[in-house]
């Protein structure tokens, strides 16, 4: 083989397996990511809307995740932390100088967001960058009162069962635009930051005066504090 000939293969050798190495890596294993909340209610008022959630903040690991919502002027605090393994997702809810605390079953969505069970998801090509990952769109159809929305997830965050306990299970991948329903509330959760991780909570500390109760209790609490 002439020399030239042969260092333009071990050239080309290099290059294919350093790019190789880089689709190899894993992704991000942990992190925050911030999302804006948006309304998409007809009936809410400038007032009601003022009071209202604008902002979650997800913190995730390998093991686990806490989602948390702060409204009424921070007169309350909505928390649910998930366990990727045993898929059980605990919501706490925080009214002043109360604190409730519902334990969920494993594979139980959580608590309070409609479960939303007639979902048909319908998967597209289209791409999209949001908060700096690349993001997959995918619509969704619900029959029951035939609302049409999209979502986007990524696939750039390394987390094994991510939606296991919210009503995108189905979806495999982080969301970083979707929908919820809260009680009445029709939310809508968009990705605007993310940020690294330095420090996540290995134990979640409640107050000794925290009070155990069950789902139904759960969501007639949350439902007066919205109504």
């Amino acid at each position: 083989m002439h020399k030239s000939r042969g260092y333009l293969v071990i050239l080309t050798a290099i290059l294919l397996s350093s790019c190789g190495g880089r689709n190899s890596q894993k992704g991000i294993e942990s992190g925050r990511i911030d999302y804006k909340i948006t309304y998409l209610n007809d009936n809410l008022d400038k007032k009601m809307l003022d009071i209202l959630p604008k902002r979650m903040k997800l913190m995730f690991n390998q093991e686990e995740a806490i989602n948390n919502i702060e409204g009424f002027l921070g007169f309350y605090k909505l928390e649910a932390l998930t366990n990727f393994r045993s898929r059980k997702c605990s919501t706490i809810l925080k009214v002043i100088d109360k604190n409730y605390l519902y334990k969920g079953r494993h594979n139980e969505l959580m608590c309070c967001f409609n479960s939303m069970d007639e979902m048909v998801i319908t998967e597209t090509e289209e791409t999209k960058n949001i908060a700096g990952f690349n993001c997959h769109k995918a619509i969704i159809y619900l029959p029951s009162n035939e609302t049409t929305f999209d979502i986007y997830y990524t696939g750039e965050i390394d987390l094994k069962n991510p939606n296991s306990t919210n009503p995108y299970h189905k979806i495999n991948g982080v969301l970083m635009e979707f929908e919820l329903k809260l009680m009445h509330l029709r939310m809508r959760f968009s990705a605007e930051k993310f940020q690294p991780l330095a420090d996540f909570p290995e134990e979640y500390d409640l107050p000794k005066t925290t009070r155990t109760i069950n789902r139904d209790q759960m969501t007639e609490i949350l439902n007066k504090l919205l109504e």
